[in-house]
């Protein structure tokens, strides 16, 4: 039961979502558009157990006096649980807002900003001209940044040009050529699931 059902209810509900798409069979949309709302409460029930775990976790280390952070965590996930839940108002409540705005939001541009340093150290480490390849791409990105920013304007009026050309023609192929592989990948995940040849997420190795 641990093994071949979770197997076959794969293989059952990813053909039938895959045959609505191309049939259109009544018993089939149905079916698939039952499977599609139960994928919605499957869903919120992960959502709860991750939430129940994450509370039991941290438990463990505010009971060993390891972690302030565990504290601050799981006050802040209940407080703005409670708010949700209780006030009928939900998420538009002026206490749930408020915490938001003046919390969530200033918290979440600290993390952005932080991450503004790393972005320029890898930038940094990337454009060392080792090779071609990557002369290339220094060249390219001096000539993104600087058709960005507005002193590559006052320096040169065609540097706006030569950024917008390499990001709607190189940069877009690249990007499309990307999205296919990455799509094909995502076809051959699915196929494998369905077909209970993956069955990493039951345990196997």
């Amino acid at each position: 039961m641990r093994r071949d059902l979770p197997i076959w209810l794969g293989f059952i509900g990813g053909m039938v979502v895959t045959l609505e798409t191309f049939f259109d069979v009544k018993i089939i949309k149905d079916m698939s558009k039952s499977f599609l709302e139960w994928r919605v409460v499957m869903a919120a029930i992960a959502l709860f157990l991750g939430g129940g775990n994450m509370i039991r976790i941290h438990s463990k280390h505010i009971q060993q006096k390891k972690a302030v952070n565990s504290i601050i965590l799981i006050s802040s996930m209940l407080i703005l649980f409670f708010l949700g839940v209780l006030d009928s108002r939900g998420i538009k409540s002026p206490s749930y807002k408020f915490i938001f705005d003046n919390m969530y939001t200033p918290l979440s541009a600290t993390v952005f900003s932080m991450n503004a340093f790393y972005i320029a150290s890898a930038c940094y480490r990337a454009f060392r001209v080792r090779n071609g390849q990557a002369a290339v791409l220094l060249f390219s990105g001096v000539l993104v940044i600087m058709g960005t920013v507005g002193i590559g304007a006052v320096i040169w009026n065609q540097f706006p040009v030569i950024s917008q050309w390499i990001l709607k023609v190189p940069n877009s192929a690249a990007m499309r050529g990307m999205s296919m592989g990455a799509a094909l990948g995502m076809v051959g995940v699915s196929l494998r699931v369905v077909l209970g040849l993956e069955r990493g997420h039951l345990g196997a190795q």
